[in-house]
């Protein structure tokens, strides 16, 4: 009999105890996995019930809650808004503006809320003028509306049998428009008392006089996924800092021979080659030509308006979410220059117009415009060239008078009207409107500004006045948003979004051995998008009303 027959023959005769499986124990590394499994269990539940409860959620903002609709219904007011200038932002070449735009309006709203949030906790007074004022605006609009759609009439009838009276309907409209009609009142009021404390010295006119207007700049950008690593950033890093160092050098080498948009492209051209397989671009160079304050983000502005970079420099790598930016500096415009007038014309004007794109009409429109010009120069007044003229009822009965303007304003017709002396005529001239025929009433020659003439002095104040304005509005919404903590996240989407990019290709492999062995893939429910937005007609009294244009590229 062998060794472990005999421990079994004692432990039934009961010689021996048998063996307890309680005693034995669960092994510790069991124990431990198992209570790190229910934990990622528990917490991964918790985020997914958050992530679907904050589902049709753009923002919060301390106690206010952001909706997606509201987002989306601005959104779809701007795409329609750009769509009649021909721009269809829902073409994939436009997905970066579109992008911004959508980056835009979110923080328009987070912005709104911060500001309203801090005016009913302080509390601010709004002003009530204005609210009374746009309140009536808004329900006159409403009933005009109504009176258009439905017919006086009918529409009077339908309110008295719904309200009792249009008294009663106004009042009803009254309650519902407030809280829309309010919080922008609200949020100005918030930002009134912060303006109150911006003092502007003569010293401080001064210096913003002398300071930048505009920059003509041109750049060389080593593009970098903003979602890449730290690491990646910090690789590209380096390679910039030593393309700029060859820039550097290249520029030392050649002196006033060197061409930065010559040099960059050529750069651009065999970093790209490098990358031909992955058809991704991976450098560029742009000419900026002049732009302002608020056009460009704000690292890339702070290099180019810093008054250390002088015209001809070479600034960089400089960091922003799109990679890494060599800058070269080619002419700054002093801020005085903003101020100078241009030369000025006034004339008398006859337009025929025609519609684009018919040349028939083009034509028929030409032929009048040439002829009035003949019988002008032959004797007729020009009094009667503007009765024959297409021009607005206004306009005709100022003889053809128009306001004093700059080439800015009409190119083509001061571009004539400049070369003629006063009491000339000049026509026909093609202008986007129709041919035009003028006499030159009056010019007035360029003048150089200068802050001892007092209009200009005060412009320049206000000037001053609206850019800190902006610098306060933009330092007190980054304080709201730590008093009031803003999050735009979706919590379960972030945990989706890392597991795809760190894990994806093992997933897809199991995905595939999966399907191979069960003939079904596994569930994702835990990836799947809400279903899309309707965005609200805005029926039930919701805010159907722009935010005010997005400028500056946002903060």
């Amino acid at each position: 009999m062998g060794r472990e027959s005999k421990i079994r023959k004692m432990r039934r005769e009961g010689l021996i105890e048998p063996v307890s499986n309680e005693k034995r124990g669960v092994p510790l590394w069991i124990k431990i996995v198992s209570g790190v499994l229910i934990i990622l269990i528990l917490i991964f539940t918790g985020l997914w019930a958050w992530g679907r409860a904050d589902r049709d959620v753009a923002a919060r903002v301390g106690k206010e809650v952001i909706k997606k609709e509201e987002v989306q219904s601005q959104v779809n007011y701007y795409i329609n808004m750009y769509r009649q200038y021909g721009i269809d932002l829902n073409d994939p070449k436009y997905a970066s503006m579109r992008e911004n735009l959508e980056k835009g309006v979110l923080n328009s709203f987070i912005n709104q809320s911060l500001l309203v949030q801090y005016a009913k906790a302080n509390p601010l007074k709004i002003d009530m003028e204005k609210f009374n004022k746009d309140m009536e605006n808004q329900i006159n609009q409403i009933i005009e509306q109504g009176k258009k759609e439905n017919g006086e009439k009918i529409f009077k009838d339908s309110i008295e049998a719904r309200y009792g009276s249009m008294e009663n309907y106004e009042n009803y409209l009254k309650k519902q428009l407030t809280p829309y009609i309010e919080r922008p009142l609200l949020a100005q009021a918030a930002l009134d008392s912060q303006y109150k404390n911006i003092k502007i010295t003569d010293a401080d006119v001064q210096k913003f006089w002398n300071s930048t207007y505009q920059v003509n700049a041109e750049h060389f950008l080593l593009k970098v996924d903003k979602d890449a690593s730290p690491s990646v950033w910090k690789e590209k890093e380096k390679e910039a800092q030593d393309i700029y160092n060859e820039f550097v050098a290249e520029k030392k080498k050649l002196g006033d021979k060197f061409n930065f948009a010559d040099f960059a492209k050529k750069k651009a051209e065999e970093l790209n080659k490098k990358e031909a397989k992955s058809g991704k671009e991976v450098a560029r160079y742009e000419s900026l030509g002049y732009f302002s304050k608020g056009e460009m983000v704000e690292p890339f502005e702070n290099a180019c308006f810093n008054p250390d970079n002088k015209p001809g420099s070479i600034v960089g790598p400089v960091k922003t979410e799109y990679g890494y930016h060599i800058i070269h500096i080619i002419a700054k415009k002093p801020m005085h220059e903003k101020y100078d007038q241009p030369p000025k014309v006034q004339v008398k004007l006859a337009l025929f117009t025609f519609k684009n794109g018919d040349k028939k009409s083009e034509d028929a429109a030409k032929m009048s415009a040439n002829s009035v010009a003949i019988q002008l120069k032959k004797g007729m007044s020009f009094d009667r060239a503007v009765e024959l003229s297409d021009d607005d009822p206004n306009l005709k009965k100022k003889g053809g008078l128009t306001d004093w303007f700059t080439a800015k304003d009409s190119p083509e017709i001061f571009a004539a009207a400049e070369k003629l002396k006063v009491g000339e005529t000049a026509g026909p001239i093609k202008t986007q409107q129709g041919y035009a025929v003028i006499k030159l009433v009056a010019k007035k020659s360029a003048v150089k500004a200068s802050l001892s003439d007092k209009e200009v002095y005060d412009k320049v104040k206000n000037d001053l006045l609206e850019q800190k304005k902006q610098e306060v509005e933009k330092e007190f919404l980054e304080k709201l948003k730590k008093q009031y903590k803003v999050r735009t996240s979706d919590p379960w989407q972030k945990i989706v979004a890392f597991f795809r990019k760190h894990f994806g290709k093992q997933w897809d492999s199991f995905v595939a051995w999966w399907m191979k062995a069960t003939g079904k893939a596994p569930s994702q429910s835990g990836n799947s998008q809400p279903a899309p937005v309707v965005p609200s007609s805005g029926s039930n009294g919701g805010n159907t009303q722009p935010l005010q244009p997005i400028t500056g590229g946002g903060s």
